[in-house]
């Protein structure tokens, strides 16, 4: 029997191997995932998340934000504490920081849907308590 698949052995061998394909890179963890948001006023936004900076009882979530092809510009979302106590004392916890990070997230997209113009996002947003708490509904916290 053993001779009966000397054939395909030879065959095998004498075929031409194709190496693997390439892996596919992975994307590090530290880069930015570039994510898109169709806006009410009908432009199309890019944006990633460039990081967040605390500034006393202040968070300001920055993000680099382009549309229709055009430069890059930095948007900030300032998340104050006083927005988000009234919340956290009724519910008896502090928000993680990717809930915050939502909240933030929210106030962009509102942004976005406010903006005639993407050269009017330049002000950035700040989030007053009542958008705190509708943004915290919407996110289902």
């Amino acid at each position: 029997m053993v001779h009966m698949f000397g054939w395909f052995k030879r065959w095998l061998s004498a075929r031409p191997v194709s190496p693997p394909p390439a892996p596919r890179p992975a994307q590090p963890s530290g880069s930015p995932r570039l994510k898109s948001y169709q806006a009410e006023s009908g432009h199309v936004y890019q944006y990633f998340f460039e990081g967040r900076h605390c500034h006393g009882r202040e968070t300001a979530f920055l993000f680099s934000v382009t549309a229709q092809r055009t430069a890059p510009q930095r948007v900030s979302v300032v998340l104050p504490e006083a927005s988000l106590a009234p919340f956290e004392r009724e519910t008896g916890r502090r928000l993680a920081e990717n809930e915050r990070y939502g909240v933030a997230k929210m106030a962009l997209f509102r942004l976005f849907d406010a903006s005639e113009k993407p050269e009017q996002l330049a002000s950035g947003a700040r989030v007053d308590e009542a958008h705190a708490r509708e943004y915290l509904q919407v996110l289902d916290l």
